[in-house]
This record gives structure tokens, sequence and C-alpha cells, in this order.
């Protein structure tokens, strides 16, 4: 008979390096996890009425550079003192809802420790007189991360680097603080490099000098789509999106301008699946990095799901994202973020979803090649109209007007193709933003709106306006004009002329 007993695992020291170090790919995630955290504790804090009326809630992030100090206060539910150790003592425990919170593995709050070299967490719960404190010594765990002669659990290690203490608080006291002292990563000492990842990453609102912002609210109030927003401070600073109507060039000055935007949504099973907007600039160029806002970004609960580029695999051409800005909200509930907060858990409602996705942005891969034909028709005329004006310019001589006639004839039927294309670009884009900008655009270039014509210049040496013919009827009236000037006093050819350019005028 076998001798057989249930096998015990231990689990090792380095899952908590993996979960506080090896994890993510931006040591600011810290701060993500930090403000998720307080966001989720500030909703059931509003459930239970702990705010007064007409009070804002906060989540404040003081950063002090010099002293290497981070501390990140909220003044939500806090945590019961029965619950402080089973909560921020238990690794990966968490009473958290999958489907309701934004925070619910119960790891988030490790990440401070691989970046700093003492972790506290202090938190009062409304109405107990009590103060918790729990202080992680950071500096420690790493240093028998480092050491290959020690071999303990995890459990063990956490026993062997955290201290807890009560004191002393008012009863009306509700918060969760968390302080890293000792920072060891540059970047999150960085003031502006936090607002700027914060500012695209955080449920924050949007920045009333986004025009579009009430667009936004409306068709999301329309959709049903609730956009968690919190008031998140930087050093006393608000914090907004970061998007604006102008799109910037590398020197910071302004190379494009967002004339609309666009609403999607998509459902599965009669369940929303995600819904957002996007972005249509004048001239859609790929736009620079000057422009942290760049790019459609992935969110849930308002809170972005990966790093600045997460969608770009899902275009035909990864850059393609380059040329937009805007956000895809992962509304179905099944849609749960993985550990990493990357993607989401692989279910069927994941593979719709990027399915759906690939064929939205199949679209706007057409849309920005389309916009790229719009720019080249566009060069055309522009060129064209240009020659037509400049050839009536008194002040050259007879051989640079040749020279110019001759260019523009090899220009008429390129000019002509490219009048054609933007007409069908209007039509197939009638109604939508591609189609408002060709049909302003026309109007500032030789083109008309319904037949196809364009400005040419006149050899009369009267002053008369300019005919408005087709490129076909043009080179008959040069003949006709030839013919009248060889056979008729000049002042009568020229009488003519006129006559038949008023004609068309009209």
């Amino acid at each position: 008979m076998n001798n057989t007993g249930k096998f015990v695992p231990i689990i090792g020291k380095n899952v908590i390096e993996n979960l506080t170090q090896g994890m993510y790919d931006d040591a600011r995630f810290v701060y993500r996890e930090y403000v998720q955290n307080a966001a989720d504790q500030i909703d059931i804090a509003t459930k239970q009425g702990l705010y007064k009326s007409g009070e804002q809630p906060s989540i404040i992030i003081q950063i002090d550079k010099g002293e290497k100090k981070i501390e990140v206060i909220d003044d939500a539910t806090g945590i019961k003192q029965s619950d402080v150790l089973p909560l921020l003592g238990n690794i990966a425990q968490s009473t958290k809802n999958k489907y309701e919170d934004k925070g619910f593995r119960g790891i988030g709050r490790l990440g401070g420790l691989g970046y700093c070299e003492k972790l506290t967490f202090e938190t009062s719960f409304f109405g107990e007189n009590v103060k918790s404190t729990m202080v992680w010594d950071a500096k420690r765990l790493k240093e028998i991360f480092n050491d290959g002669n020690i071999q303990i659990g995890a459990a063990e290690l956490i026993s062997m680097t955290i201290e807890y203490s009560y004191s002393q608080e008012k009863e009306s006291e509700h918060y969760f603080k968390v302080t890293m002292e000792n920072v060891t990563n540059e970047i999150l000492l960085d003031v502006q490099k936090v607002k700027e990842y914060l500012s695209m990453v955080a449920p924050v609102p949007f920045a009333n000098t986004f025009t579009f912002k009430k667009q936004i609210y409306e068709n999301a109030a329309d959709k049903g789509v609730q956009i968690d927003e919190y008031n998140v401070y930087v050093n006393t600073d608000p914090l907004y999106k970061s998007y604006k109507d102008a799109i910037l060039n590398d020197k910071g000055s302004d190379k494009d301008e967002i004339k609309d935007i666009v609403f999607f949504e998509e459902e599965f099973n009669n369940q929303s699946l995600f819904w957002g907007w996007y972005g249509i600039t004048e001239n859609m160029y790929e736009i620079p990095e000057i422009n942290k806002e760049k790019g459609i970004r992935l969110r849930k609960s308002n809170i972005q799901i990966g790093l600045e580029n997460r969608l770009n695999e899902f275009f035909k051409q990864p850059r393609g994202n380059e040329y937009f800005i805007g956000e895809v909200y992962a509304i179905n509930k099944e849609l749960i973020p993985n550990g990493r907060r990357d993607f989401f858990l692989d279910n069927e409602e994941c593979s719709q979803f990027t399915t759906k996705l690939r064929e939205l942005f199949l679209k706007l891969y057409k849309l920005y090649q389309d916009f790229a034909e719009k720019k080249s028709a566009q060069k055309t005329v522009t060129e064209y109209k240009e020659l037509t004006v400049k050839i009536e310019d008194k002040t050259i001589d007879n051989s640079q007007k040749e020279e110019l006639k001759s260019k523009l004839e090899k220009l008429e039927t390129k000019t002509e193709k490219a009048i054609k294309k933007l007409d069908t670009l209007k039509k197939r884009y009638d109604g939508q933003v591609l189609g408002n900008i060709i049909e302003k655009m026309v109007i500032e270039t030789p083109k008309q709106k319904t037949n196809d014509v364009v400005t040419i210049p006149t050899q009369s040496k009267t002053n008369v306006s300019k005919p408005t013919v087709t490129i076909q009827e043009e080179n008959i009236l040069k003949k006709v004009y030839t013919i009248l000037r060889s056979n008729l006093i000049k002042s009568t050819a020229e009488e003519l002329i006129q006559k038949i350019e008023e004609k068309f005028k009209r």
C-alpha cells in the first residue's frame, strides 16, 4: 500500500517582488492604483451619505522631491480597525466586487513597496475614535529579495517587514493615507511627468477649454453611459484630461485643429459592449509627440487600461492610431481588467470586443487614407489656381508667361482628376465631418460646388472679370479668342471677348 499525503506548497518570497516591481511597464502605475482604490472608497462614502451637501470629496497627492516623499490622501470611508490587518496585511484577499469596483484584487496597494524604503498606511473609519497605522519596511523587504541565502515564504516575509499600531482619533474623521518615504524612483518625484500621466490615466474631468466636452457628456448621458469623475489634486493643482481643440507641432505652435467629434457604440447579446468618441481634425496629420493626449485610449470606469498605445495593434497600420484622439469606454461588466490592467480577461465578451474594435478601426484606416487623398487633390487644385493668378501678372515677361502657360496646360488633366476626386469624397462623406471640410475647402479653391468648374485666366488685355468655365470649355474659348483677335480689329475683338466672359459669368 502506497504511503501518500497531502502536498502543501510553499509560496516563495519572489511572489511579493513580482507583485511590487515585475507587473507593470511604468513606475507611475502606483499613482493609478492608489487613485483607483481611493475612488472606490469615495463611491461607497457617497452612497453612505458621509459628505455634507455641496461637499466635494477629493484625492490629494503631495510630492516632495527634496524630501523624496509622496503622500496620497482621500477623505472616503477609511477602514474599520477590525478590518485593517485582514485587508492591508493579507495579499490578494479583497472584499471588493469585480463587476462594480475599479480595483478588486488586493494587490495594487503593494505597488509602492518597489519604489521606496518605507511605506505607511494610515486610516480612520467614520464613527470610530481610532487611527490605525501599518508600516512596511520596504528597504528590508528588498534586502531579503536580494539575499539568496534567505529562503522563506511570502507570508513569513510579510510578517517580518510590517508593523501595526493604533492611536486616538476624532470620531468624525474618515480617511485613508498612503505615505512613501525615501522614494527611489526619480520619475515618481517628477511633478510634471506625474501630472501628464494622471491627466490621461486617472478618472478626472475634461477641461473647460476642450470645446467638445459638453457634446461628450450629453451623448454619454443619452446612451446611458456613466463617466466616473473625481477631484484629483497634485500639489494643490487640480487635474483635468489633457484634451484640447488645437493640435500642436513639435515647436508647440498650432498645427491642426479638431473640427468635430464622432461617437460610436457596439452591443453584444443586447448588452452594451463599448462606447466612445474620436476627433476629426482639419487636415488629419500624424499627431506629434508633444500632444500627450494623442491616440485613442482604452478606459474602464474612466481609468485608462494599458499604456497610451494599447489600441495601436487593432489598426491595420499600428501608426494609424497616431492620427486620432479619442476614447473607448469598455461598458460590459464582463470586460474585466486583468492583473496587469493592460487588457481584459479572456472570455466571449473580450473576443467580441476585439472583433468589433478592429472593424471600427478599419473604417478609421479608410478615413485617414481618404484624408490623404483629399490633401493631395487639394494641393493640385491650389497649384492650378496659383498658376492662373500668376500668369496674369503684368510684371512678368513673355518668356516667363509662356513657361507658365506650358505648366498650366500640363496641370489641367491632373487638376481635372483632382476636382473629381474631391467631389467623390464629398459625396461619400456627405453630412459627415470630412464632407463638410471638403465643401468648405471648395469655396476657397478654383472648384465650385456642383459642376466641376475652375477659375481660369483670360488672355484679354482689358480689365474684365475672369470667366468661370470647365477646363474643356476654357480650351475652346482660347481658340475662339485667337480667331477673333486674328480676324477682327483689336477694339471689336476685345469687346466681343468681354461680352462672352460676361455671359459665362452670369
